[in-house]
């Protein structure tokens, strides 16, 4: 039951393009090494991102580039390109509640107006985070991660 990680691996890959994508050539490939994970995963992720407008990804010379300024882009772009339908998925209903218990079967519309709220509380926080804060957060721990050529 653990959230969903397209967000975290997105927000991963745009740090790193944002930080390396005037220094390397970032790929799908250079990104896996990055995250840890496989890279048709990646791009399939690259290709959310580059289909809300977020990346432009450079094919056959290779590479991806931000189409945003990081002080621009926030989490919830980032989170919307990946889950287009909002936070229904980041937060959710079982899906067989009893219709013979007089709790399962008003557990949905029970939780309809607190859930909403969480989600508005959530959105409104990740619109407040930009990747250019995660950015300045990064560097202020300092990097040489392609400097050991991993």
């Amino acid at each position: 039951m653990r959230l969903n990680t397209k967000c975290s691996i997105a927000l991963h890959c745009l740090v790193f393009i944002a930080e390396y994508e005037r220094k390397t050539k970032v790929t799908s490939e250079l990104l896996a090494k990055s995250t840890g994970c496989n890279s048709a995963a990646i791009r399939s992720i690259l290709n959310l991102l580059q289909k809300a407008g977020l990346v432009s990804i450079m094919r056959g010379i290779g590479g991806a580039y931000l189409n945003r300024n990081p002080e621009d882009l926030t989490v919830w772009d980032i989170y919307h390109a990946l889950e287009p339908d909002g936070l229904e998925h980041f937060i959710g209903l079982h899906p067989n509640p009893s219709e013979k218990c007089p709790v399962g079967k008003r557990i949905a519309s029970l939780l309809k107006k607190s859930y909403a709220e969480i989600g508005a509380a959530v959105q409104e926080a990740m619109k407040n985070i930009t990747l250019q804060q995660l950015l300045d957060d990064y560097r202020v721990t300092g990097s040489t991660w392609l400097d050991h050529k991993h």
